[in-house]
């Protein structure tokens, strides 16, 4: 596992580029799954020490992806914006995942990133 990686899955490409910038900016680094991987593969071949995961990717915020996540020693921290169609806190609550809404500011995203052991 990378210490200072961070493995994001959003369903919207702008969403997660901007979240990509804010692990950047506090000098942590972002990573991608690729094009059509799926995310458990994703997660095997990065080894992240977080997984950012929007609410409403139906592939990855799930107990298929969280189970692994956490047996690799991954932290697990799922975030939604206004146009979520999935309730957040039920998830983080379900699986004792850190949770939080966009847009974020670079401060909250920088804690997260902190408690979280990255930065």
């Amino acid at each position: 596992m990378t210490a200072s990686v961070v493995l994001i899955f959003s369903t919207d490409p702008l969403a997660a580029a901007l979240l990509g910038a804010g692990v950047e900016l506090a000098r942590a680094t972002p990573a991608f799954p690729r094009e059509q991987e799926k995310p458990r593969d994703a997660l095997v071949r990065v080894k992240p020490r977080l997984v950012m995961i929007d609410c409403d990717h139906e592939d990855a915020c799930s107990e298929a992806l969280f189970g692994p996540a956490m047996m690799i020693g991954a932290r697990i921290a799922v975030f939604s914006s206004s146009r979520s169609r999935r309730a957040l806190e039920p998830i983080a609550r379900e699986f004792n995942v850190a949770s939080f809404g966009l847009p974020a500011d670079l401060n909250e995203l920088a804690r997260l990133l902190h408690e979280c052991g990255v930065t």
